[in-house]
């Protein structure tokens, strides 16, 4: 190597070497911490420089990862011992990993250093093991996510008083659990749960809360002190498990009156309308009305079920400045349409209007005489719409799709401005 080349090297190393140390924890950070800790080899100046990366990720998901030299165990109690300075973030998925003492011990040692971040994801919740008890001590905790464990805590548990998110997958709560663990989370502003073991009560006490998103199964769900609640998803799995309907609308008042007042973006899907239903009456609008609501997305309808239908159009009527709609169906062409398609026609000779619905886009359009009767209602009573984009389920069905088109230029329009795109699944893959 010639000394023009050498200098050259060697600048390059000095480059890299002076980089800010904020730089080199972010690129630290970046890599697998194998990697990381490999870093020491550069050079005398790169020694040391892993052990002070604020966030450490032991994210071994494969035993193809895992070298048979080393105890898994063994290894992380080392680099925690070696680390030096604050740990931020710290992130456990590894393979065949189970709630244990060793855990314990770790989380112990975390809480010494305010640990903001925390990732917990076990291999298997079939055991109900529950977290180690440390985790209740780490206080300055501010984003937690479990996968796969059981959420008990100990009696003495004041609560984790700066958590701001919270994830919950696949863990399992005993009967009151969820109510009590969440009422100790005062700051806590974004709450996720996806499950799919059933959840025995949804009962949500949050006073920061702005999003909530559920997907799986439960008995009940009830909002109990949610003001500034803006953003709500709940996809339910299966109706065959709730709790027997009563009076739907008083199901349906009971869900949507606390929120009504923040609630501004709704996703909800057809089982969860059918929870809501039940077998009863559907009010056609709710007593108190969802004056902040902008987005409504209605997901895996089924235009032959008329309660989803009637619970769909309610939450569509009690929304005066909805502006965007989008509604996936999953309806397929049979002979038990004419209900629901009668129910629909009915509904033409209410006075609605929708004056501030910009935008709807629907979604696996099949072509039923509900799913029709359904836009037509929405087109004649739509009066700021700008933009109708309908999917076919269809793909290249030329024949079905024309029919389809046919029948929906020649519904009448209260929007002059209303624009209709149609296109089917080939144009859109």
């Amino acid at each position: 190597m010639d000394r023009g080349r050498k200098r050259s090297c060697a600048a390059t190393a000095d480059r890299i070497s002076n980089l800010p140390c904020n730089v080199v924890d972010h690129i630290l950070t970046n890599l697998p911490l194998r990697d990381a800790v490999r870093t020491s080899v550069l050079s005398s100046e790169w020694r040391y420089k892993w052990v002070t990366v604020p966030y450490l990720s032991f994210d071994w998901t494969s035993k193809a990862n895992l070298s048979g030299k080393h105890n898994i165990e063994s290894v992380i109690y080392q680099v925690l011992i070696l680390h030096r300075g604050p740990i931020i973030k710290f992130k456990l998925n590894v393979v065949d990993l189970e709630p244990s003492p060793a855990i314990g011990h770790w989380l112990r040692f975390l809480s010494n250093h305010r640990l903001e971040e925390l990732i917990l994801q076990f291999s298997s919740y079939l055991s109900h093991k529950p977290v180690p008890n440390d985790l209740y001590t780490l206080d300055h905790l501010r984003h937690l996510y479990l996968v796969r464990a059981q959420l008990k805590s100990p009696l003495a548990f004041k609560g984790f008083s700066r958590l701001v998110r919270l994830d919950l997958e696949n863990v399992y709560t005993p009967y009151g659990e969820f109510k009590q663990f969440i009422s100790k989370c005062p700051l806590l502003e974004y709450l996720n749960v996806y499950s799919n073991s059933l959840v025995p009560d949804l009962e949500i006490d949050a006073p920061k809360l702005k999003l909530f998103h559920f997907s799986g199964l439960f008995i009940s769900i009830c909002f109990k002190n949610t003001p500034v609640l803006d953003e709500i998803s709940i996809t339910l799995n299966d109706t065959t498990k709730q709790a027997a309907a009563q009076d739907s609308g008083y199901k349906l008042i009971k869900f949507f009156g606390p929120v009504s007042s923040s609630v501004k973006r709704l996703k909800v899907n057809g089982n969860f309308l059918q929870f809501l239903g039940g077998a009863g009456r559907v009010p056609q609008k709710l007593p108190q009305s969802l004056r902040h609501l902008t987005v409504l997305q209605l997901s895996d309808i089924n235009f032959i079920l008329t309660v989803e239908v009637a619970c769909s159009l309610c939450l569509i009527r009690s929304s005066q400045n909805l502006q965007i709609l989008e509604v996936t169906s999953r309806t397929t062409r049979n002979n038990d349409e004419e209900a629901a398609a009668q129910f629909l026609k009915a509904q033409q000779n209410c006075e609605l209007t929708f004056s501030r619905l910009e935008n709807v886009k629907i979604n696996d359009l099949s072509g039923s005489e509900p799913e029709m009767e359904f836009l037509k209602l929405l087109l004649s009573a739509a009066t700021a719409l700008m933009k109708l984009e309908v999917m076919s389920k269809y793909a290249c069905a030329i024949e079905e799709e024309s029919k389809i088109l046919k029948e929906l230029v020649r519904f009448r329009r209260a929007s002059i401005k209303a624009e209709i795109i149609f296109q089917d699944r080939a144009h859109n893959i």
